[in-house]
C-alpha cells in the first residue's frame, strides 16, 4: 500500500511539473489578440490616440474541470508627444497552478513617412506563481506539505509599424528566462519559462462603401514548442459589426464576432473548436472581450490608427484634429 501511494505521489508531482513546464513555455494564446495587442507588443501602447481599456476572459478545454482559464485587464494610451504608456494584469489558472502577470509598457513613436508610423516599446514587470499542492489533500508526504510560491521579474520589447491600411509587428517577451524548481531528497523536478517571439502582419481592403476585408497572420515561436501560426480573415461592416474565421494550424478553427454598441464601447466573442487529437477530451474554448475608449483623442497623436482597430468616434476626432492642424 505504501509503495502504491509513493508511486501515485511521484506521478502526481511529475504531472504537475510537466504542466508547469508546458504552461510556462506556452503562455495563453488569445484568438482575439488584436484586442490585447499591447500584451504581446509594448510598442502598440498609445497607438489609438486615446486611452483604451480592455477586459478579456478566456476559458479553454470547456467542460473539463481544472482546464486553463485566463482573465485579463489592460489599459494604454498617449502620455505626451510621441509617447505611450500601458499597464496590464493577466491571471492564468490551470488545475492547481495559478500565475498572475503584472506589466507596465512604454512606447515611443516616430513618423516613418508621411503616411506611416514606426513605434518602439519596452515591457517590464513580473509574474507571481502559486502551485497549491496542499489542496490535493495528500497527507504524510513532505512533497505535498508546502505550496510553491515565487515571483519572477521579466522584460519584453517590440517594434510596430503601421499605416491606415497595413501593419507589421515583431516583439518578444520573457527575455529573462525563469526556472521554477522543486528539489527534495527523493525528487528533483524543474520547469523553465522560455523567451517567446511574435511576428504579425495584416492589411485592410475596401470592398465597398460599408464593407472591409481584414486578413492577418500571427506567428508565435518558443524554444521547445512547435511554431504556432494563426491565419485570420474578417469582414467589417460600417465600422460597427465584424465577423470572421481564424485557423490555428493543426490546432483549432475559430469563429470571430465583434459589435460596437456605442461610439466608445464594443464587445467581442470567439469560440474555438479543437481539430487536434485533444478534441476527444474537450469542448473547445470560449473568449469574451469588452473594449472601452476613455477620454478624448490626444492632439499629440498622428492622424492614423492601426488598421485592425476600429472606433468611429476616434476616427472622426482624428480627422477633426487633422483639419485644425
Amino acid at each position: 500500500m505504501k509503495f502504491n501511494i509513493k508511486i501515485k505521489n511521484i506521478l502526481l508531482l511529475s504531472v504537475l511539473f510537466i504542466a508547469l513546464d508546458s504552461y510556462g513555455q506556452q503562455d495563453p494564446l488569445y484568438t482575439q489578440y488584436y484586442n490585447n495587442f499591447s500584451l504581446i507588443n509594448p510598442a502598440y501602447s498609445g497607438s489609438h490616440g486615446l486611452f483604451t481599456a480592455t477586459a478579456n476572459v478566456r476559458s479553454q478545454w470547456a467542460g473539463e474541470a481544472g482546464g486553463p482559464e485566463t482573465q485579463t485587464f489592460s489599459i494604454h494610451g498617449p502620455a505626451g508627444k510621441n509617447v505611450g504608456l500601458g499597464f496590464s494584469v493577466v491571471n492564468d489558472k490551470v488545475y492547481v497552478l495559478n500565475e498572475t502577470h503584472v506589466f507596465a509598457d512604454f512606447s515611443y513613436s516616430i513618423e516613418a513617412s508621411e503616411n506611416a508610423t514606426l513605434a518602439f516599446g519596452l515591457k517590464a514587470g513580473g509574474s507571481f506563481l502559486n502551485v497549491d499542492l496542499m489542496s490535493l489533500g495528500i497527507e504524510n508526504d513532505a512533497l505535498f506539505n508546502e505550496n510553491l510560491n515565487e515571483f519572477n521579474p521579466n522584460i519584453g520589447a517590440g517594434a510596430f509599424y503601421y499605416t491606415d491600411k497595413f501593419y507589421a509587428s515583431v516583439s518578444t517577451v520573457n527575455i529573462l528566462k525563469n526556472k521554477h524548481y522543486d528539489n527534495s531528497s527523493t525528487v528533483v523536478s524543474s520547469a523553465s519559462k522560455e523567451m517567446i517571439f511574435y511576428i504579425s502582419s495584416g492589411y485592410v481592403f475596401d470592398l465597398a462603401d460599408a464593407f472591409k476585408l481584414k486578413p492577418s497572420v500571427m506567428l508565435r515561436a518558443v524554444n521547445g514548442s512547435p511554431l504556432s501560426t494563426d491565419i485570420s480573415a474578417s469582414i467589417l461592416w460600417n465600422d460597427r459589426l465584424e465577423f470572421g474565421l481564424s485557423h490555428r494550424l493543426d490546432e483549432s478553427i475559430s469563429g470571430l464576432f465583434q459589435i460596437r454598441l456605442t461610439d466608445n464601447f464594443k464587445i467581442g466573442y470567439t469560440y474555438d473548436t479543437t481539430i487536434s487529437d485533444l478534441s476527444n477530451y474537450n469542448n473547445g474554448a470560449h473568449e469574451f472581450s469588452l473594449i472601452l475608449n476613455l477620454g478624448k483623442t490626444s492632439k499629440n497623436t498622428t492622424n492614423r490608427t492601426p488598421p485592425f482597430y476600429w472606433m468611429k468616434s476616434n476616427k472622426a476626432a482624428l480627422k477633426q484634429i487633422d483639419a485644425e492642424l
